[in-house]
């Protein structure tokens, strides 16, 4: 089990922040072929395992896994998608 004080040690890089505030739904890191991705709980579902951090009106859930590892919720775990929508703006 995951400490309570696990969740105030990871950070949110403030360009992050910015990203989860202004998505449309709570978004989840979860587990990956291609390391820990972040993406709307739509698509990767909360688990009750999950670690919770609440940005603004947002909730960023974690998965249990991932979260003995990460330090920082960084733009290198957006999805390629969201970089490409990113990109084109």
């Amino acid at each position: 089990m995951v400490a309570s004080s696990q969740v105030s040690s990871i950070k949110i890089t403030p360009e992050m922040v910015e990203y989860i505030k202004a998505r449309s739904s709570d978004l989840r890191v979860a587990t990956t072929c291609e390391g820990p991705l972040i993406f709307p709980v739509r698509i990767s579902p909360s688990k009750p395992t999950d670690l919770v951090i609440q940005v603004g009106e947002r909730r960023v859930y974690i998965s249990l896994v991932q979260a003995r590892f990460i330090k920082t919720i960084n733009a290198d775990m957006l999805p390629r998608c969201a970089l490409e929508k990113k990109r084109k703006c």
